[in-house]
């Protein structure tokens, strides 16, 4: 096949199916994975952005109040900008609160990501590379992972890619409807996440330095744009809470170093990770290590040898430019902001388009060097061959160290087997026998599952002892109800301070618990 053969096509659509089938496995599946629980926080947030109305809540979202409106001020969470949270209010909207209509928002963005990789890298280097990027980009186990990962990054690699695009064909065509549509992308992903920010930024500096009038102005345009960003998100977190800037300055300090800062309530024992440099540059190690395939750097380093040694062609030049723009988002974000990427294994998410072009460059890399061999039409097709087998290897083992990675969130004491199912079968026995403004008290769920979400009830967890129980019980207003889950440790001090008539022992999913119901006085 030639450089620009049109069968090229038809193995871009292969990979994106590959990885539509890989997204779409596990979009039925509820809340009960580690590493996409925050679902449920979110679908939450756009139930609570319906119920309360957007002129009360101002789009921010509050991730984990179930109780009766109005919505308190503390429970918003001001700590990130709020497209994410609209767009998924939208899709419930429209389609119901459902586990897959919540999901189907980062899902649609991983597939326009790599739609959006196809048309940057085509335009720039042709059909193959374009290929070799997609195909690369499909097979890396942190896209097919997280791809469907409820949260910021998926959507913004999706709204970087798209500005990349618009500003490609900017400097090709030359018309300013593409510079307005960079500069509607740019804007999207300031309001998606911080690294949005840097990304932005980063692009208008490339652009102030450019000695073309046009360009300078797209460049104030786009730094005019992030500064009334910054301002208008500080004024619409501080309309639902006037708290939110302290809050929101807590939660940064929090993030940077180890956590400890001076001051926070993370300070005290227990609270948060406490690691030191070479520690936290370890977990990052092993993280990249675990999220890509080692062959896969391989790829990477000879892309990165071979943009540099092409710097000078117009093509490979400008790929490698923006790659540059991605890493300036990802990378200084998950260096700063120490805490935070110590604690998320998806931390590098925001660099996967950077990673994704150098990769599947270097599989160009190889191909171009076959190019000057002048070699043989059987030679051309063992090439051809070895490089489905490369790709379908790359596929196989991706989608294998995904699988590995998933993991279950356990709700009782982490060590105790528990069902598959047995966080939503719980709560929504919850939600079944108490009434909407219950506040329920559980002796279980140290790490705060999507229990309230699927009970639709204020819980009050991982009480574990009789004296927090009946500290609970003293401070948690007149409608109570509680379930004690009958193998913890403190089971039998707390049942023993509750009167026998008002509890009932029941069975959920193979597991045993008794539930309290006090009477009426």
């Amino acid at each position: 096949m030639g450089r620009d053969s049109r069968a090229w096509i038809i193995v871009a659509l292969g990979a994106i199916v590959f990885l539509v089938a890989s997204l779409f496995r596990t979009l039925n599946l509820p809340w009960v994975e580690e590493d996409n629980v925050f679902g449920a926080a979110y679908a939450q947030a756009a139930q609570n952005n319906l119920r309360a109305g957007l002129s009360v809540t101002a789009g921010v979202p509050a991730t984990l109040y179930v109780g009766p409106l109005p919505i308190p001020p503390d429970a918003y969470y001001v700590h990130h900008p709020v497209l994410v949270p609209l767009l998924i209010t939208g899709a419930v909207a429209i389609l119901g609160e459902k586990e897959w209509v919540v999901k189907l928002v980062p899902i649609i963005c991983s597939i326009l990501s790599a739609v959006l990789l196809w048309l940057l890298a085509e335009n720039a280097m042709g059909k193959r590379a374009a290929v070799f990027v997609v195909a690369f980009f499909v097979t890396l186990p942190m896209e097919l992972h997280y791809g469907d990962l409820v949260d910021y990054e998926p959507c913004l690699v999706m709204w970087m890619l798209a500005a990349l695009v618009c500003l490609r064909n900017w400097e090709v065509r030359r018309t300013p409807r593409w510079a307005v549509l960079a500069a509607l992308c740019c804007f999207c992903a300031l309001w998606t996440d911080w690294p949005g920010y840097l990304f932005t930024i980063a692009v208008a500096v490339s652009f102030l330095l450019r000695k073309e009038k046009p360009s300078r102005r797209f460049a104030f345009l786009l730094l005019g744009i992030t500064s009334g960003s910054a301002i208008l998100f500080l004024f619409q977190i501080r309309y639902v809470n006037p708290e939110a800037w302290r809050d929101l300055w807590t939660a940064i300090t929090m993030r940077l170093g180890n956590g400890l800062q001076p001051g926070s309530s993370a300070n005290s024992a227990g609270v948060g990770p406490q690691f030191g440099f070479a520690e936290w540059l370890a977990r990052i190690l092993q993280s990249l290590d675990q999220d890509y395939l080692r062959i896969g750097w391989v790829f990477v380093l000879v892309g990165a040898v071979y943009l540099f040694r092409q710097r000078k062609s117009p093509g490979a030049r400008w790929l490698g430019w923006a790659a540059l723009q991605m890493a300036a988002a990802g990378i200084p974000y998950l260096v700063v902001l120490r805490n935070w990427s110590f604690v998320h294994d998806f931390a590098s998410f925001s660099v996967i388009g950077s990673i994704a072009i150098v990769g599947g460059l270097g599989i160009e890399a190889i191909w171009q060097w076959l190019d000057g061999k002048s070699g043989t039409n059987g030679s051309r097709r063992a090439a051809a061959t070895v490089t489905a087998i490369v790709l379908i290897s790359l596929a196989w083992a991706g989608f294998i160290r995904a699988e590995e990675q998933r993991s279950q969130f356990l709700m009782l004491d982490g060590v105790v087997r528990e069902p598959a199912h047995l966080i939503p079968e719980v709560g929504r026995y919850l939600g079944g026998i108490f009434p909407a403004n219950t506040t329920i008290l559980c002796n279980f769920d140290p790490s705060y599952s999507p229990l309230s979400y699927y009970a639709k009830r204020t819980i009050v967890r991982n009480l574990s002892s009789a004296a927090e129980w009946d500290f609970a019980v003293e401070n948690s207003g007149r409608d109570l109800g509680g379930i004690i889950w009958l193998e913890a440790r403190s089971a039998p001090e707390i049942l023993a301070g509750l009167p026998a008539g008002e509890v009932v022992p029941v069975e959920i999913d193979g597991i045993r618990f008794a539930v309290w119901k006090p009477a009426v006085r």
